[in-house]
Order: C-alpha cells, then structure tokens, then sequence
C-alpha cells in the first residue's frame, strides 16, 4: 500500500452567508493522484468540489510546507467566492460534487501584467519554489540574491501562527524588478516595460489587494 509521511494540516470553516450556513473544507490526498482539495457542504451534502492536481506526491517537509500555503490560500479563495455570493447553495435536493476551476492565483495575475517577463515565487523564509528559478535568480541578480534576508525584511512578520508578513510591493530596480510580499508568501516580478502609461507598482498592489 503507497503511503507518505508528509501530510500538510487541512482547514476547516463554517461560512455563513445571509440564513445559508456552509462547511469548507481543503485537504491534501496523495491517492488516486497528488491534489488539495476543497468541499464545499451544506448540511452534510457536497455541492461544489473543487481539486487542485499536483505534480507529484509530498516527499519532504519543505514540499510540505509549500503545500499547507496553498491549501491556506485555496481554502481562503473559496471563502471569499463564497461571501461574495457567487458559490451558492442550488435548490435541488440532490446535487452530486464536481470538479470546478480555481479562481486565477496571484501568480498567473502578476504574469498578466502587460510587459512582466517573470515571476519568481519564494516562501516566507526566503527560498525560492522552484530550484531552477533559484539559479536563474542568482546568476541575474547576485547582489540581490546575496542580501535576499534583507529584503525580506522590508516587510516585518505578523503575529500568529506560521510566517505571515505584511503585503507591500518594493521597487528593487526602477521599472525593472520588483519586490512583492502577498502574506503567505513572496515574489520577484521582472518587468520590460511595453507601454509608457503602465504603473507597475500601482498594478502589482492591485493584484495583492485582493489576496486574503
């Protein structure tokens, strides 16, 4: 039996909407494939369902920890759909799960900024996601990357559980690279302007602003 000793901490809420009360819950499964998903209940019925497949099964605490992030951000995204009121309760008795479409991440929201040429992605700690963006970071911008700490402490760490830090956006080069704190997480967005009239800055905030 495949089995896996690094299982990230779900979340569970009650979100209630008017005189509708709603149970979410996002967890992570490794069978029959790898995804975090989200249920969505009323009184003990699945409406909505939504999955997020990952690349392949966790295998270490650091992929651990990257999962409880999303899970954290899925499971808010969800929330915020729901007191939204776009994610309501259907009148039919039975309604069978199915699987639905995230809302677009932060990060697919920052690569659609008009003249944006990459988005690195880091945790709160400071490394970054993926191994190869590390690389490709360092050798672009050594002296960044040197005093990466120092950055990162541009945006002070909030009470409470895990790593939070406060959102801002830090120009690091002047419409070129940028600094990008969302909470749970961290960014660097490299720019090559394409129109004049864009503020980079202004649009970077626009996207974290709707962040949980």
């Amino acid at each position: 039996m495949e089995t896996t000793n690094y299982i990230p901490t779900g979340r569970t809420s009650l979100v209630k909407k008017d005189a509708l009360a709603l149970q979410v819950q996002t967890e992570y499964a490794h069978r029959p494939n790898p995804r975090i998903t989200t249920t969505v209940s009323r009184d003990g019925q699945v409406i909505h369902k939504i999955e997020r497949n990952l690349e392949r099964q966790i295998n270490s605490v650091e992929e651990q920890d990257r999962a409880e992030i999303i899970i954290k951000r899925q499971h808010a995204e969800i929330i915020g759909i729901i007191k939204k009121g776009s994610m309501m309760a259907p009148t039919a008795p039975a309604v069978e799960s199915r699987e639905e479409p995230l809302p677009q991440s932060v990060y697919e929201r920052m690569c659609a900024i008009p003249g944006v040429q990459r988005v690195y992605q880091l945790d709160n700690e400071g490394n970054f996601v993926n191994n190869n963006g590390s690389d490709e970071f360092k050798q672009a911008f050594a002296a960044i990357y040197k005093n990466l700490q120092d950055l990162m402490g541009l945006f002070d760490r909030m009470p409470g559980v895990g790593i939070t830090r406060r959102k801002g956006v830090y120009e690091v080069e002047r419409d070129r690279l940028y600094f990008v704190s969302v909470g749970l997480e961290c960014y660097f967005v490299l720019v090559a302007r394409v129109d004049h009239d864009i503020d980079y800055e202004r649009a970077i905030k626009g996207v974290i602003s709707d962040t949980f």
